[in-house]
């Protein structure tokens, strides 16, 4: 899976649908490559089903969908990623040697020790920072957000010299999204931000934040059931041939039923099969970064037949469109064309929510 038209966006800690070198469509961040890790499995029935994809991407747009995001993690990838151990919090140190970060070789390390600041009941202390080719990584640990929540960005970061002067370019970054979070040693959480460039190690004196997004994991789920007679017939005829699923004119026994089974955070308003797609249409019950309509860490699943499938989600308002491929749904499956295909669609997201305060890290702020 490395290369291609699927890139890793180190900021968002997510799998975009672009080729590596371009600007991630969330944060901005340098796209780079996914690596194509031992043991990935081998061509198969994936490959077709990919490929019958990539096929129906011309015809979504016809459908009116918009601009559509691929929501695809690659478990490859995510199984074989770096992972790393909790920080030092010896003293105030400089270091180089050998490594490996997330986008190119390390060239130094710098650990903290008593940098932490308390504001609106949280605690963040610092404790290091590391630069390579392209990059730097804060790690920080924070203590005080609530059982079951994790740091999702860092509002409004300022690196500063013993001057005062802003070492990141562009000064103050009005809104990161962390690249991880795990449990602290005893309390807290550690987390991670990837910013797009190094900064000198030795001129750091302090780092500043404006607040913290906390947010916790949400969960919506659908079911449905479609049914197309013509096309489940012909779903094993030629599996990259596809275009006349969307020219077609009709659709003579066709029935698409959807409905929320489990929802907490979005309703379904409307739903309609056009053109080969399974369109439906949502709206959100809250305010949309309390629900699952928040593109925040927001990941689309659908559930049918032989394997997970993706589907792709339109919308950042109130409202937002799913849209699944019914080929895809079609090949995923083996049994009887005359009965409905089922499947589950299930939609995460970070509910979030804004801690306001001003945290000023530097030497003896603990």
């Amino acid at each position: 899976m490395g290369g291609g038209r699927q890139a890793w966006c180190p900021r968002c800690d997510e799998v975009r649908e672009a080729r590596p070198g371009t600007s991630c469509v969330a944060c901005g961040r340098e796209l780079l490559a996914v690596p194509a890790w031992p043991g990935q499995p081998q061509p198969g029935r994936a490959d077709q089903v990919a490929r019958r994809l990539r096929a129906l991407r011309p015809a979504a747009g016809a459908a009116g969908v918009g601009l559509l995001v691929l929501a695809v993690v690659a478990g490859a990838f995510a199984a074989g990623r770096v992972t790393r151990t909790t920080p030092s919090t010896a003293a105030a140190t400089a270091s180089t040697g050998p490594g490996l970060a997330d986008d190119g070789p390390e060239a130094g390390r710098r650990d903290f020790d008593g940098w932490e600041a308390r504001a609106g009941g949280i605690t963040v202390a610092l404790r290091s920072l590391t630069v390579g080719t392209g990059f730097s990584r804060l790690e920080l640990h924070v203590d005080g957000v609530p059982r079951g929540r994790e740091v999702s960005a860092l509002d409004r970061l300022r690196i500063l010299d013993a001057a005062g002067n802003d070492l990141l370019l562009g000064g103050e970054q009005p809104r990161i999204a962390t690249s991880s979070n795990r449990p602290g040693v005893g309390s807290g959480i550690d987390t991670e931000v990837v910013l797009d460039r190094p900064v000198e190690l030795e001129a750091v004196a302090a780092v500043e934040l404006g607040g913290l997004t906390v947010g916790r994991t949400i969960r919506d789920q659908l079911a449905g059931s479609l049914h197309d007679p013509e096309l489940q017939r012909r779903s094993g005829d030629n599996e990259d041939d596809s275009g006349w699923v969307a020219g077609r004119r009709g659709c003579p026994g066709c029935e698409l039923q959807v409905a929320c089974v489990d929802c907490t955070t979005l309703r379904v308003v409307g739903s309609a099969y056009r053109r080969g797609r399974v369109l439906v249409t949502v709206e959100a019950l809250d305010r949309v970064e309390q629900t699952t309509l928040n593109p925040s860490r927001r990941r689309v699943l659908v559930r049918g037949g032989i394997s997970d499938l993706p589907a792709w989600m339109d919308g950042s308002g109130g409202t937002a469109v799913i849209s699944i491929a019914a080929d895809i749904l079609a090949i995923s499956r083996f049994g009887d064309g005359d009965e409905p295909m089922p499947f589950e669609v299930i939609v995460r997201a970070q509910a979030e929510q804004v801690v306001r305060g001003t945290w000023a890290l530097r030497q003896g702020s603990g």
